[in-house]
């Protein structure tokens, strides 16, 4: 009877655990949306685990869960929603898009994609709205302003020219301080694309590696700063990595966008204004009686007749400008093309189902130049699509093609037919057209009527470029996935130039043809094993290994000819003196790489990465170099003891140390080079390049920081120190003349970068029909040079006509004779002795260093937000200061005799030129001849580059939702921007841009432009 009643409660037992099991396992169902609108693709997990499903068309899920469960909603670039599994079988999710998101998608290196809360580098990403709504040429632009730390400089307004960038200051002496563009895990042929450019050397014509893309196709673009975050690229990613994530397609029908704009350029800073006909005539007589007065005793007023009696003014340019009429010549005025228009168009198209994505689009941009001779035209087309081909397998395929036309122009350099130099060098005497009409090409100084040269000679740059990237992916099992990426980077630059005849660059040569094509293809191969798993609940790992293999080629034929018959343009109608020339360049690189993270409950993270390469670049002993670096982040936030603090969304600190390097210089610098030459008429080889031991560029990174999110995220941001030492510098070192070779490149020398980060967003106010945001970002960064190399028992001292690096300052640091200003009694320049007395001796002055350099200490953002109800306003301010430029060409618009004052033209500054005794001033006396070392290398000509630029706003209107209804479109967007319309520079003598590329130096090329857009946006 007992072993009976004992079977019963066994069996009674029995059937209760398997109904209580029955109870709590069930089938949770429900519809994911955004505003009402299903939502495919979203991803839905139970926190803690891999379990989960994704979304259908319709927005619908469904999942096996049990009461307690947590569940997860999460998509691309929208708010996370978690959900505590209770008694109800359904659930419905709405998702917003909210800008105070705080933990939007981040991608990091080799495609990981991570929230804010789980990155342990110092990153920064850009999301593609704000990249689409900034008007450029060339999508790096966009990024001035919105990222700590990254500094950019203009070396050109001419659209489509590269730009300079600096991540945290200037890491190496003669390889590249610019960063490595990552574009869907392809790293780019970097700099400069256009077609006259070679590894080996300079091009006269500039075009940027990004002009080719189209910034609607742009998902978001990543700023990776630190050890932590670049160290997966290894030496590459020494001065930082951009990474750019084009756009894939959404599940659901075909949606499509399309935009289109119209704007005008103009010059952002106006720049100094040049003399006219009479001002310069007023100056030059004043030379003239200052000089020649005492000695011939003619007053003032009679200036003129003496001077048109003499033998040189009887036939001067200012005589023949008097005795023409005294007819004002506005050269500055005639090169502009005055409220230059740009225009784009572009249509892209995204869809899928539930197996794949794709996403296609066609754009078409065209800007006018400012300066006569410039256009830039771009005709874009991309296409991406993803599929589950099935269980296993899954691809991508990624192609972006585009083609550039650039007309461009000789700039930043003596170039005679330079438009930019004609207008400002030239003298507003010299007639621009002759009586009948016809352009005057009879100019005295030698610079060319560039109104001709433009309309009868060409320059041009015709770019194709196709960059595609596609791979495989194998699921090994659930948790292990096997991935093969091919990316393919090809550029055809064809570079083709004519110049005429009849006069100009080609007069003398009787027309000459010139024409290059350039081809560059670059492709990486990389395959990569991926494992992601658990240890318990807590203890999560994704370890991942690859192998990538990149070759790089470059090829580039050149043709030349003189002799051009009339009508003709073409390098094959050139009857003499042809020369040809031709380059064959590769370079090659092997890596593999490890990484590794590891989160405990989300609440502390180790990233661990190490790459080991080898690079064709470097002499076969000192190939290969082994990077690594060690990231850590403990959030806080989500302790225990912290909860309950309603306050705190968001504390973090993180940290990180690691190694990266350099090696972006020309190929086959360690070898010792031999090039065609003739000897006697016959041919020969000559030794053209000084070989010898050459190896990696090698950098230690420490970045540390804290990140914080506080009432309700209102208020967000970060605070970040940085250091970074750079050791076995790549230098060119300059040899002596008698050694046969100009330099030599070897590793010599250490320095330091150092500075601090901050950022904050503030939501000031947050509503339903009104918001108003705030942002700001500030960096410092301090360059030094720590370790010049020993040379004769001394640190090396590389000491430049403006600039020097020396141990204990930073690189290039200006180094020039001090100005003293005039001597009140006698008008003439000054300089500082060595004993701090002035001197009007040139000679004797001495060379002092100024301690400012080009690099500016202090660069930051501030941008800011509104809207009310469809309505709304953005703004972004840049700031930079604790830098110097230098004007190069000073000694043409600035001197004080007769180079500036009858040959060429000056600006109107000089008219605060010293007249009498105990005039107070900083331009000197005027003469005819003297004067000549007044306009020598000096701080007369150093400026402060301290401003604040207005970089952009717009201001738009968003359609509601019944108007776009009743239109039978998805949404309407109508908005103005005006780029660089207002520019505050705090020194009151620098009347160029601000902004100048990386070297420094104010030169002949165009500045930045000041441009308004009017768009239109409408999604259907």
């Amino acid at each position: 009877m007992k072993k009976s009643r004992l079977n019963w409660f066994y069996v009674n037992l029995l059937l209760l655990s398997v109904s209580a099991g029955y109870a709590q396992n069930k089938t949770l169902t429900g519809i994911v949306s955004e505003g009402g609108v299903p939502l495919p693709g979203v991803s839905v997990t139970i926190k803690g685990t891999q379990e989960g499903a994704q979304t259908d068309l319709d927005g619908k899920y469904s999942l096996k869960v049990k009461s307690g469960d947590v569940l997860v909603f999460s998509f691309i670039g929208m708010n996370e929603v978690t959900y505590k599994v209770g008694t109800s079988d359904h659930y419905n999710v709405n998702l917003s898009t909210e800008d105070n998101v705080l933990d939007g998608v981040i991608v990091l290196a080799y495609g990981e994609a991570k929230t804010r809360n789980e990155v342990t580098g110092n990153v920064v990403a850009v999301q593609g709205d704000i990249i689409a709504n900034t008007p450029v040429a060339s999508v790096d632009q966009a990024l001035q302003g919105r990222v700590a730390g990254l500094q950019m400089s203009s070396t050109s307004g001419s659209p489509g020219a590269i730009q300079n960038i600096r991540i945290r200051g200037r890491n190496s002496m003669s390889a590249t301080n610019e960063p490595l563009f990552v574009v869907d895990g392809i790293p780019l042929t970097n700099g400069d694309i256009s077609g006259t450019y070679t590894e080996s050397g300079n091009s006269s014509t500039s075009l940027s590696s990004l002009s080719g893309i189209n910034s609607e196709d742009i998902e978001s673009i990543t700023v990776l700063k630190d050890a932590a975050a670049t160290a997966a690229y290894g030496a590459r990613g020494g001065n930082g990595v951009i990474l750019i994530t084009t756009k894939r397609g959404k599940q659901g029908a075909p949606k499509f966008d399309f935009k289109a704009a119209i704007g005008f350029q103009d010059f952002a800073v106006k720049g100094p204004k040049f003399l006219n006909g009479e001002q310069k005539k007023e100056l030059w007589l004043e030379a003239i009686y200052n000089t020649d007065g005492a000695a011939n005793g003619f007053a003032k007023e009679d200036t003129y007749n003496w001077y048109i009696n003499t033998r040189e003014g009887a036939a001067s340019p200012l005589k023949q400008w008097v005795d023409g009429g005294s007819i004002d010549n506005d050269w500055r005025n005639a090169v502009l093309n005055k409220q230059a228009v740009t225009s784009s168009i572009n249509l892209n198209v995204t869809g899928g189902d539930d197996k794949g994505t794709y996403f296609a689009s066609l754009g078409h941009e065209k800007y006018d130049g400012v300066i006569i001779g410039m256009y830039f035209r771009k005709v874009t087309g991309s296409f991406n699509m993803t599929r589950k081909l099935s269980d296993k397998f899954d691809m991508k395929i990624g192609a972006n093609i585009s083609n550039i036309k650039q007309d461009a122009i000789l700039e930043g350099g003596a170039y005679f037919s330079n438009p930019n130099l004609t207008g400002m060098f030239m003298s507003p005497w010299t007639p621009i057209y002759n009586e009948d009409g016809s352009y005057n090409l009879s100019i005295p100084s030698g610079v060319h009527n560039s109104l001709y040269t433009v309309k009868n000679d060409f320059t041009e740059n015709d770019i194709t470029r196709v960059i595609s990237s596609n791979a495989l992916g194998y699921k090994v099992l659930d948790d292990l996935k096997f991935e093969s990426t091919i990316g393919l980077d090809y550029i055809l630059a064809n570079y083709s130039a004519y110049r005429n005849p009849t006069y100009g660059d080609g007069a003398q040569r009787d027309g000459y043809a010139n024409d290059i094509v350039n081809k560059r293809f670059n492709y990486v191969w990389q395959n990569s094993l991926n494992y992601k798993f658990y240890l318990g609940d807590s203890h999560k790992f994704n370890a991942r290994a690859i192998m990538e293999f990149q070759k790089n080629k470059t090829r580039r034929l050149e043709g030349f000819g003189e002799v051009i018959p009339p009508g003709m343009t073409g390098l094959g109608t050139a009857a003499t003196n042809f020369r040809t020339d031709a380059e064959y360049l590769d370079w090659s690189q092997l890596s593999f790489l490890g990484l590794l993270n590891y989160s405990y409950a989300n609440r502390y993270l180790i990233d661990l990465t190490v790459r080991r390469e080898g690079s064709s670049r470097f002499s076969e002993n000192d190939r290969w170099g082994t990077f690594y670096a060690i990231g850590g982040a403990w959030n806080i936030n989500e302790e225990s003891f912290m909860t309950g603090v309603e306050s705190i969304n968001l504390l973090r600190l993180r940290g990180s140390y690691g190694t990266t390097g350099n090696a972006e210089i020309t190929p086959n610098t360690y070898m010792q080079l031999v090039g065609a030459g003739s000897y006697n008429g016959e041919s020969a080889l000559i030794s053209n390049q000084f070989g010898g031991p050459l190896g990696w560029e090698n950098q230690n990174k420490i970045d540390v920081g804290v990140e914080f999110g506080l009432f309700d995220n209102r208020l967000t941001g970060s605070l970040s120190y940085f250091s970074s030492k750079s050791k076995d510098l790549l230098y060119k070192r300059p040899l002596s003349l008698t050694s046969g070779f100009e330099y030599q490149w070897m590793n010599m020398g250490d320095l330091k970068n150092s500075g601090f980060e901050a950022e904050f967003n503030f939501d000031v106010v947050r509503g339903e029909d009104f918001n108003w945001s705030i942002g700001v970002n500030v960096a410092t960064v301090k360059n030094e040079m720590t370790n010049m190399p020993i040379v004769d028992g001394k640190p090396l001292e590389v000491l430049g006509s403006f600039k020097a690096t020396v141990n204990g300052k930073a690189i290039e640091t200006w180094r020039l004779k001090e100005f003293a200003g005039v001597d009140p009694q006698t008008g003439l320049a000054q300089w500082y002795k060595a004993d701090g007395t002035k001197t009007s001796n040139y000679n004797q002055a001495e060379t002092r260093f100024q301690n400012t350099s080009a690099l500016p200490k202090v660069t930051g953002g501030l941008s800011t937000h509104l809207n009310y109800k469809g309505f709304y306003l953005d703004a972004l301010f840049t700031f930079a200061t604790g830098y110097s430029v230098y004007d190069y060409w000073a000694s043409y618009t600035s001197g004080v005799n007769s180079k500036t004052l009858n040959t060429y033209n000056g600006t109107t500054d000089l008219f605060d030129r010293w007249q009498k005794p105990g005039d107070i001033t900083d331009v000197p006396k005027l003469t005819k001849g003297g004067g000549t070392t007044y306009t020598s290398a000096s701080t007369r000509f150093l400026y402060k580059g301290d401003h604040i630029r207005l970089k952009q706003i717009t201001v738009g209107y968003n359609l509601n939702k019944s108007a776009t209804k009743f239109i039978g479109v998805d949404a309407v967007n109508l908005s103005v921007t005006a780029r660089n319309p207002l520019t505050w520079v705090k020194d009151s003598k620098l009347k160029w841009d601000p902004e100048v590329k990386a070297d420094g130096y104010i030169e002949m090329a165009t500045p930045p432009l000041k441009t308004f857009i009017f768009t239109l946006n409408v999604k259907f």
